[in-house]
């Protein structure tokens, strides 16, 4: 049956369920959500409900006919994102000259020599590339990474072709300002090397000998958490730091609530950091890595957020935040209304549609807003 918007990817998962929501306000039943795979069994494991089973998604793996049904609706509909899943899915479409998307997170993410493989794959990359590469074809990136689009480009394609774009959780709306503790910071995340959580630890050693008045608290668990107990010891911090170890996603968004700053300090490792999304929403004032792919899309230096490169700025701008009460106060207010009024899941539907619509009836890329979801991207 055909659509006006399909949404395919391998499984459908909490990060996409407001956009989804947002989606399905604006078309209603012209809207689907194509699962090609079970939902992730690792997930199911630690408790996490089967969102595969939400009344607008298509699940494609159940039987033969669900899956020529679901290939019917991806040629047939009007408008196609390709997310998480092989281009060769949407590769009829592309033939045929309909207008696509393909959502995707950087993915030159590693060491050189794995950068090297993927490189080779990419240029190669045989699903689309041909459509990729033709300025005039209705094939286009949606970034889910500031970084994306140059990833993309080094390998020769969507040049000119691509759009900022993200994860889009849902935000909460606050009747006032949550209630801050003066001196307090947070870290919240899996412990990975990438994700760099000794980065906090370290920062919070610095901190102290400086004299600084503050209390720190890593939630999260992970492969590091011996080395992060470990380092808190040798560092003398633990009056000042806590690890939480993982706790119930209410009682996280509580603690960004009760945070005034907020540590995000992962490496190009991180596609995107919804975390980043959710602690912006809470008010805090960030200090997010200039690696992560949400950071440069996400944080205005000095405006809403601020981006740091290595441990020394870490520390001199968390050091100025501590010492600067006004400063924690406004870089939180702009984040918390940069998330409801740029970045929010209504905000991406909406501007998604308009840019869709325009791209029918273009020979070759658009630009309609300077600044967030849809925007041109720019190539860093």
């Amino acid at each position: 049956m055909s659509k006006k918007l399909v949404f395919v990817s391998n499984y459908f998962n909490h990060h996409q369920k407001a956009l989804a929501d947002a989606f399905v306000r604006i078309y209603g039943e012209d809207y689907a959500f194509i699962a090609m795979t079970p939902f992730n069994e690792k997930r199911l494991a630690i408790g996490y409900k089967d969102m595969n089973q939400t009344s607008y998604v298509l699940r494609a793996y159940e039987s033969p006919g669900a899956l020529e049904e679901a290939r019917r609706m991806i040629l047939e509909s009007e408008c196609v994102i390709a997310g998480g899943m092989p281009v060769s899915v949407v590769s009829e479409r592309l033939r045929q000259g309909k207008i696509t998307f393909m959502q995707s997170e950087r993915f030159f993410k590693g060491p050189f020599w794995k950068d090297a493989v993927r490189f080779a794959k990419y240029w190669r990359y045989s699903g689309g590339r041909v459509y990729a590469r033709d300025p005039l074809a209705k094939f286009y990136l949606l970034c889910a990474s500031a970084y994306a689009a140059w990833d993309y480009n080094t390998c020769g394609l969507f040049k000119g072709k691509a759009y900022r774009w993200g994860y889009f959780p849902e935000l909460k709306q606050y009747d006032e300002i949550p209630g801050k503790v003066r001196g307090r910071i947070i870290w919240v995340g899996r412990f990975l090397d990438w994700k760099h959580p000794d980065l906090a630890v370290k920062m919070a050693a610095r901190l102290k000998a400086q004299h600084k008045s503050f209390s720190m608290k890593i939630i999260g668990s992970g492969e590091m958490q011996e080395e992060l107990t470990r380092m808190i010891d040798a560092e003398n911090v633990a009056d000042c730091v806590e690890l939480t170890g993982a706790l119930p996603v209410e009682e996280v968004r509580g603690e960004m609530e009760r945070a005034e700053i907020f540590l995000f300090t992962s490496d190009r490792g991180e596609g995107w950091g919804v975390v980043l999304n959710e602690a912006m929403n809470s008010w805090c004032a960030v200090a997010a890595s200039w690696q992560s792919g949400s950071s440069p899309y996400l944080v205005r230096n000095g405006r809403n957020g601020i981006i740091f490169r290595g441990l020394d700025a870490l520390t001199e701008n968390v050091s100025e935040l501590l010492d600067d009460e006004a400063m924690c106060a406004e870089l939180g207010r702009n984040a918390y209304r940069n998330m409801l009024d740029v970045w929010s899941a209504e905000v991406a539907a909406n501007r998604f549609v308009e840019l869709a619509e325009a791209l029918k009836g273009s020979d070759g890329a658009v630009r309609l807003w300077e600044d967030g979801p849809c925007s041109v991207a720019p190539v860093i």
